[in-house]
Order: structure tokens, then sequence, then C-alpha cells
């Protein structure tokens, strides 16, 4: 038990002993005195209300440590979905180059906050370029194909 909790406990129980008191006064008809030591008791509980306990801050080595490895581990998982989604799985319009270019920009803002090392930006960039290129080829293709066809 703390200093400052024992001093709260102290002015409580002195707070319930002199209501008491106050009561006891009023009962024998003594208002004046009734009413001094029901002023004294709702000092002594107003006193132990209002001492507040410092509580440390707790220290945020270990904690700050793991929660950069949740994120760093969240942002990865969200770079390799956005990734993911957009590499046609389940899809059957393959994305267009303004859909591959906003969901980067997106990311990009997401993981500048993130705990992620400069090789782990480097290979997700590479993994957008990719499906850029993929794209441009695709979108290539299908152009040749309508000239072909008139």
């Amino acid at each position: 038990m703390t200093f400052d909790r024992l001093i709260r406990w102290i002015l409580f129980c002195a707070g319930i002993i002199t209501i008491i008191f106050a009561g006891y006064m009023f009962n024998l008809n003594r208002i004046d005195a009734g009413a001094a030591w029901l002023a004294v008791s709702v000092g002594l509980l107003c006193f132990a209300t209002r001492i507040k306990q410092e509580r440390p801050e707790p220290s945020g080595n270990n904690n700050s440590a793991d929660t950069d490895n949740d994120l760093h581990d969240m942002a990865a998982l969200i770079a390799e979905l956005s990734i993911s989604s957009l590499r046609n799985i389940g899809r059957t319009v393959p994305p267009g180059t303004k859909e591959i270019q906003d969901l980067e920009e997106k990311l990009n803002k997401f993981l500048d906050v993130m705990p992620l090392n400069q090789e782990e930006r480097d290979e997700i960039a590479d993994e957008f370029e990719k499906l850029r290129n993929r794209t441009r080829r695709n979108e290539g293709g299908r152009a040749i194909m309508r000239s072909a066809r008139l």
C-alpha cells in the first residue's frame, strides 16, 4: 500500500466517523454542532477523493519493440494482399494502369508511417512495376488483336 493510498483511507475513515458524530448531534437536537461535524465530514471526504495516485508511465522499451514488430508484420501483410489482389486472382477483368497507380499511392501513404526498411519498400515497388509491365503487355496485345480484326 502506497503512502497516498494510506492517507486516502485515513481521510475516508475520518469522514465516516465524523458523519456518525454529526448524526448523533442532530439526534440530540444540537443542530449547530451537527452542522459543524457534517461540514468537517464533507471536507474530509472531499480530500479523500481528490488525492490522485501518480501512476508511473510504463517503460516503452519492450512494448515499443513488440508494437514495431506487429506494425511491421501488418504492413507487410497489407502490401502483400494489395499486390496479390491485382494479380488477377479471382478477378475476371485485369487491372488497369490507373487502378494500379491509385492502389500504389494509397499503399505508399500507409507504408510511410510504418516501420519498414528500404529493402522491403524496394521489393514492394518492384512488384508493382511487374504488375504495371504485365498490364501494359496485356493492353498492347489486346490493341493488336483489335486492329487485326479491323
